[in-house]
């Protein structure tokens, strides 16, 4: 709103729609023993995104970090219509499961992620789960759009919050001791974790204004 502010125009903001698909969602009791994961160990949810640029780049950096941790349970959030073999680098790993449709569940249980920029991130910190986002592209594309887009931040949970609530690892930042020392943080500073919940629940407030949909609706007819 204060974007559009600024060239004059009036909006209103009426919700956002993952919000939404959120508060409805009824979760799958038997979503664990399905799988195999055991609720006794860390679990850490691995959502690389859905374009094969990205997966190209991260998953072999996802690959690292789950043979650095071996005693962690890692849970790939898989996109049913890419090519398998982008997933390859993760498979056969003995800590390592896979799900497809089945993201909500999977972050309904995850004790930390590790994201690739997108509404994912936003859908995770409404799932309340520490996370790190990680995002690798091509260097040519890297330099077209950092010189186009002028932001402080890439991913929604930072834009919206106009903070750094959660760490952006992007390109040479994007390494496995880098993103290993991050998720260690995740999953064993009890202070961190609670810093991090703590705005993920200002976040929360400042998006939930009711149903999106209802609201849009009343708008209209008003």
């Amino acid at each position: 709103k204060d974007f559009y502010k600024t060239y004059n125009f009036h909006v209103d903001y009426v919700g956002n729609p993952v919000l939404d698909a959120i508060k409805a969602f009824q979760s799958d009791s038997d979503f664990l023993s399905k799988h195999g994961i055991t609720p006794d160990k860390k679990l850490v949810a691995l959502l690389p995104g859905s374009r094969k640029i990205e997966l190209n780049l991260i998953v072999p950096l996802m690959a690292e970090i789950t043979d650095a941790n071996k005693d962690v349970q890692f849970v790939v959030a898989a996109v049913s219509n890419l090519p398998r073999n982008l997933y390859h680098d993760l498979k056969g790993k003995s800590n390592v499961k896979f799900v497809e449709g089945e993201t909500y569940d999977l972050l309904s249980h995850a004790n930390a992620a590790i994201v690739t920029s997108g509404t994912a991130t936003l859908e995770t910190a409404l799932f309340k789960v520490p996370q790190v986002v990680v995002y690798k592209t091509n260097t040519l594309e890297y330099f077209i759009a950092s010189s186009l887009v002028k932001v402080k931040f890439i991913s929604l949970v930072n834009l919206i919050a106009e903070k750094e609530v959660i760490r952006e690892l992007i390109q040479t930042k994007a390494t496995k001791q880098i993103v290993d020392a991050e998720l260690q943080k995740l999953l064993n500073d009890q202070n961190y974790i609670s810093s991090i919940r703590s705005d993920y629940e200002n976040l929360n407030r400042v998006l939930d204004t009711g149903s999106a949909s209802e609201n849009t609706a009343r708008l209209i007819t008003d």
